[in-house]
């Protein structure tokens, strides 16, 4: 979804979109963006609401899930000729938190891919309590129990002695 700087009205634009992307194994769709691109000073702002749906692969047990996201962006966007830059000139520090954009448009679709993208987890579980999968026979064990025995690692058995005394 494109908008050229030009038909952007000082009041400001409505901006309604949904899609979706993949990216490597995860699946995005944004169900719905309800916005505004109004123009402020030195550049433009895009303020909206954001609901999106990550298909994702749990970090413990390797099970895909979707998570649900309903999250307020607002982004600052600048064109690159307002903000005259020479080749070997650096970007000061009030610079960083904008979208630069070179051309005569604004993607609304590829800024709110890059904001889905930030919004993903770190740490990825299909619920806080996932007991993931036995490292020995490879069961996931939220769903059934292993009969695999815990042993100890021969280095770590002084440490458990310590732990019995304590007791």
């Amino acid at each position: 979804m494109k908008i050229f700087f030009e038909q952007i009205k000082q009041e400001g634009n409505l901006v309604k979109t949904s899609f979706s992307f993949d990216v490597d194994d995860i699946s995005f769709f944004i169900k719905s963006f309800d916005g505004k691109l109004y123009p402020i000073k030195k550049g433009y702002v895009l303020d909206g609401d954001l609901e999106l749906v990550i298909s994702d692969v749990c970090d413990r047990c390797l099970k895909k899930f979707d998570e649900s996201f309903l999250e307020h962006i607002t982004v600052e966007l600048v064109r690159e000729d307002t903000v005259n830059l020479s080749s070997e000139e650096e970007l000061d520090e009030d610079d960083l938190g904008f979208y630069h954009i070179k051309e005569d448009h604004v993607d609304i679709h590829e800024i709110l891919f890059q904001e889905s993208i930030l919004l993903r987890p770190m740490k990825r579980l299909c619920v806080d309590e996932c007991k993931g999968i036995c490292p020995k026979c490879g069961r996931n064990l939220n769903e059934e129990k292993c009969e695999c025995n815990a042993e100890v690692d021969e280095r770590w058995k002084a440490l458990t002695k310590l732990l019995q005394n304590n007791k």
